[in-house]
């Protein structure tokens, strides 16, 4: 933290204490003890983010903490924000999903940080919508089908989320748990100005990155249809509503729906 100040780096943190959460699966608790499946406690993040940010106290760098999980973990943040500087931000699974979605073994659901409960998936919401939480990211992760086809204990950590980030954040402004404008935000420009990149706005001088999406358009997750070389989806056959028509890199159309 002491190098990261002096040379003006951004630390980002995927707070998980190793020792607590080793050989964990899925979320400790009801669901982890019906399936036989050995749990990651919400302290594992928890005890990471307070170490972290009393640290802060002291050495003030730039710092981020990836990937919230869970309601403890917003609390934290809720009284550290008014301490010490900092930013933060969540995967659109944690606000789509949570550990009920895994069933029976939903390999395709094994992911780091783990799904938790609803009252942890609103409480995330609830951060985003109180400016505790900057970033909706989409924990993408591709691994290959064969990877995840396997036992839950031997399934790889992780799937793709990149082409159904967005369709699954604008889930949240149809049942109106976000506003778009703040959804737009997350994705786009906060991360941007936290990264110290010349991205997220249409501002004279930044790269025009951009896409065109009709908001209301309905599709079905399919796996044969991604584009992504990983189709190992944590969403197939799922009904979204928001559709991305056209995707263009420095002003150059790459994708055309």
């Amino acid at each position: 933290m002491k190098s990261a100040k002096d040379l003006g780096c951004l630390i980002m943190q995927h707070a998980e204490d190793y020792e607590l959460a080793k050989n964990g699966m899925i979320n400790s608790g009801i669901i982890a003890s019906k399936l036989g499946l050995s749990g990651i406690p919400e302290i594992a993040e928890r005890i990471l983010i307070e170490r972290d940010l009393t640290l802060l106290e002291k050495v003030k760098c730039r710092y981020h903490i990836s990937q919230l999980s869970s309601q403890k973990s917003v609390e934290v943040i809720k009284y550290r924000k008014e301490i010490v500087k900092f930013t933060s931000e969540v995967s659109i699974n944690n606000l789509s999903l949570n550990e009920n979605d895994i069933g029976d073994f939903r390999t395709f659901l094994k992911l780091s940080p783990p799904l938790r409960t609803e009252d942890d998936r609103l409480s995330l919401i609830k951060g985003i919508n109180q400016d505790l939480i900057e970033v909706i990211v989409s924990d993408h992760k591709p691994e290959d089908e064969e990877s995840k086809r396997l036992t839950f204990s031997q399934a790889a950590t992780g799937a793709s989320g990149i082409e159904t980030l967005l369709s699954l954040a604008l889930e949240l402004f149809h049942n109106e748990s976000l506003k778009l404008s703040k959804i737009i935000q997350c994705l786009t420009s906060n991360p941007a100005k936290i990264l110290k990149i010349d991205k997220g706005s249409l501002s004279i001088g930044n790269d025009a990155d951009f896409c065109i999406v009709d908001l209301f358009k309905p599709w079905i997750v399919k796996k044969e249809n991604m584009i992504s070389k990983s189709k190992n989806t944590c969403i197939e056959d799922k009904k979204l509503q928001g559709k991305v028509l056209n995707t263009y890199i420095k002003g150059v159309e790459l994708y055309k729906c």
